[in-house]
């Protein structure tokens, strides 16, 4: 004959449900900072990606159609400014009279909206800070820095370095090797 044991049931008493839940509310409250840390970097390098691929498009459409392409800075999306920062945006047009202005026989290639909360984007070149060309053979017309920087700062920042070749590279400091600069 078969004897039956008593089955226990196992439950959580409701002073091991709240300690759980304790320690969940401040591991998760722990992981915040560091997961949205880890957004802004990722929002930082998408639009550096973003940045090195127009460069590349514009010297790219310079060699492809035998004339100078330009990049410039535009809030617009239609003409070029002075007025307005890299941070809100810019256009790539093919520049067949070479007056770095968007006129009636230019073609518009590439609208860029302006970029994502939160980024800042500069550029520092020799000659104009407000656009750079791609000649037909690919060189630009200047070498510069671009950098982008997220509300880390210095210590985050990237950079898109323009040679005068024309050939774009990426990376965490300037074309000499020194730290970026966010201020």
């Amino acid at each position: 004959m078969l004897v039956k044991k008593p089955s226990h049931q196992s439950a959580f008493t409701l002073v091991e449900l709240l300690i759980t839940l304790s320690i969940a509310g401040i591991l998760i409250t722990l992981a915040i900072p560091s997961f949205s840390h880890t957004l802004a970097k990722s929002k930082l390098r998408s639009q550096l990606q973003v940045l090195f691929s127009h460069h590349q498009l514009a010297r790219s459409e310079a060699i492809k159609t035998n004339q100078r392409v330009t990049l410039c800075k535009s809030s617009s999306g239609t003409q070029c400014t002075s007025t307005s920062g890299w941070s809100d945006g810019w256009i790539i047009f093919s520049d067949q009279n070479l007056d770095k202005t968007i006129n009636n026989n230019d073609r518009i290639l590439l609208v860029q909206q302006p970029i994502a909360s939160g980024l800042t984007l500069t550029y520092r070149g020799f000659g104009s800070h407000n656009y750079i060309s791609y000649f037909s053979d690919g060189r630009s017309t200047t070498n510069g820095t671009f950098t982008l920087c997220n509300q880390y700062g210095s210590a985050e920042a990237k950079s898109v370095i323009i040679s005068r070749t024309g050939r774009a590279r990426m990376d965490n400091k300037t074309a000499s090797g020194k730290a970026l600069n966010c201020s």
